[in-house]
């Protein structure tokens, strides 16, 4: 369990001398021993079955919340769902979401931004991502492009999908392909169209029944030179003809290995109209590397 700032007191009653120890964030919660270290395991243990009576309650209110919510008696919801805010940053975002909306409260800004503000301090994906919009769209704050960024990179790395998607864009604008191509590789897994858009993804490596066993057997490090040779010698020529061109972004070697790679110039977004440049450039590696082979295209 999280250890707790606790205050110790020493006591004499008619039952003899004694120790209590209390918790400064929980005062109703107290321990008492002959020695302030049995004191302090006796709070523990009476603060392990408070937090879980706590958190019963928490969670029935919040599901009475949405039921009532569901049932669009609002008022009635939005109490419960404060009820239920200490142990629950659902119950915060659900708070908010009704302020911007004017469900059973005041519509207001402000106080969504406050309850997403609270549920973000617990890493909540959804209030990060919603302070992300609130900061770039400049809605209740002043417009932070800076802040926005943080707050999106926050929710992404919680698993909000859509956030990921965002910061993987707002990456790819900062010139970091790296990083773009990291987070949108995420999101598209995730299922994310507008990342989807942004990464192809070709691979025969579900299909392939052999391997280039020799390619296996090199050092990770002379596989990555085989494929920067492969890069120079056959794959930027063809490219150049339509004056585009392509950098490799990440080599992450394996038994199905993966190569993240960027466009250039005025190869940039012609693999979003046409499979063949992607068709292509798998055939190269297959041919010269080996048919696992997994190609990231941004």
């Amino acid at each position: 369990m999280k250890e707790y700032e606790i205050d110790y007191y020493g006591f004499s009653n008619e039952d003899g001398d004694g120790c209590m120890a209390v918790f400064v964030a929980f005062p109703d919660v107290k321990g008492i021993g002959d020695t302030f270290e049995e004191a302090k395991e006796d709070a523990y243990e009476r603060l392990d079955v408070y937090l879980k009576q706590r958190s019963s309650n928490s969670m029935e209110s919040f599901n009475l919340a949405v039921k009532a919510y569901e049932s669009k008696e609002y008022e009635r919801a939005y109490g419960l769902f404060e009820n239920a805010v200490d142990e629950n940053s659902d119950a915060m975002v659900n708070l908010a979401f009704m302020h911007m909306k004017g469900n059973g409260c005041n519509p207001s800004h402000d106080r969504a931004r406050e309850w997403f503000e609270k549920a973000a301090v617990q890493e909540n994906g959804y209030a990060l991502n919603s302070l992300g919009i609130f900061y770039e769209k400049g809605m209740g704050v002043v417009a932070d492009e800076q802040k926005s960024f943080e707050y999106y990179k926050r929710a992404a790395d919680t698993g909000h999908i859509d956030a990921q998607a965002k910061t993987g864009i707002l990456y790819k604008q900062k010139g970091d392909s790296a990083k773009a191509m990291q987070y949108l590789i995420t999101a598209a897994h995730n299922d994310n169209a507008q990342a989807q858009e942004l990464i192809t993804y070709v691979s025969n490596a579900e299909i392939a029944s052999k391997r280039n066993e020799a390619f296996y057997a090199l050092p990770e490090t002379e596989q990555l030179a085989l494929i920067e040779n492969l890069l120079e010698k056959e794959i930027r020529p063809s490219l150049a003809l339509d004056e585009g061109g392509i950098e490799l972004i990440n080599f992450i070697p394996g038994e199905k290995p993966q190569v993240w790679l960027n466009y250039l110039g005025s190869c940039s977004g012609c693999h979003l109209g046409s499979t063949s440049t992607a068709d292509m450039l798998l055939n190269h590696f297959e041919t010269m590397v080996d048919k696992n082979v997994v190609l990231y295209l941004m």
